[in-house]
């Protein structure tokens, strides 16, 4: 089966070091999706913070809303002004 990210990954020539367990993508500072996170720990109107392997993301921006939340994705969608990687 084809997957998406896996072919960005592969073909991107960037060392696997550097690459995350998971993936995000940012449409427009409108909605993110996520695949990979290990679980929400903070959601707010302003903050949701979540844990990826390795480390944690913080979101941060207004109007968010939780669209879809599964054991290994999740979507929002709000005003993103600020998203930080640990």
């Amino acid at each position: 089966m084809f997957n998406f990210y896996k072919e960005i990954k592969d073909k991107s020539g960037i060392s696997p070091e550097f690459l995350h367990d998971f993936n995000l993508v940012n449409i427009s500072g409108r909605l993110l999706y996520v695949e990979g996170h290990s679980g929400v720990s903070v959601i707010s109107p302003n903050l949701i913070n979540f844990k990826v392997k390795n480390g944690r993301v913080i979101v941060e921006g207004s109007e968010f809303v939780i669209k879809e939340l599964t054991e290994n994705t999740l979507l929002i969608s709000g005003k993103i002004a600020k998203m930080e990687i640990f």
